[in-house]
């Protein structure tokens, strides 16, 4: 359990540190909600803000009330939301990392960033951290 734990911790830095990595694959049977909280940990310990969303009402007001000017921000999705509410945040919160999480094959969880959008609201592929 030690070496697999150390393995998901190698996946993440490289997750985090490489833009266009696509998506962090879990530990089997992990489940959503561990590996986001692992996420959180690890991004927190580098003085950035996480925002963690667990329910889908009120979320954007929970969100604005939680970003920290001058600071970054990430955005942890821990709900399953539809298109329309993801496009509509990541419009929202365009200097925002936003990461989602979902089970691939209802035993393996992955996250994936979602795209981030210009000033104008033109999603861009390059990210940075």
């Amino acid at each position: 359990m030690q070496q697999d734990r150390s393995q998901l911790s190698e996946r993440m830095e490289s997750f985090l540190s490489n833009p266009d990595a696509g998506m962090l694959r879990g530990d089997r049977r992990m489940g959503t909600e561990p590996l986001l909280d692992m996420l959180a940990d690890r991004i927190s310990a580098d003085g950035s803000n996480v925002i963690k969303v667990k329910k889908e009402e009120g979320m954007f007001d929970h969100i604005s009330s939680k970003i920290i000017s001058g600071k970054e921000n990430f955005i942890l999705i821990y709900v399953d939301i539809g298109v329309e509410e993801t496009n509509s945040m990541v419009k929202m919160y365009p200097d925002v990392q936003i990461y989602k999480a979902k089970e691939l094959c209802h035993q393996v969880p992955v996250c994936y960033r979602e795209s981030l959008s210009d000033s104008k609201g033109n999603f861009v592929c390059s990210m940075s951290r």
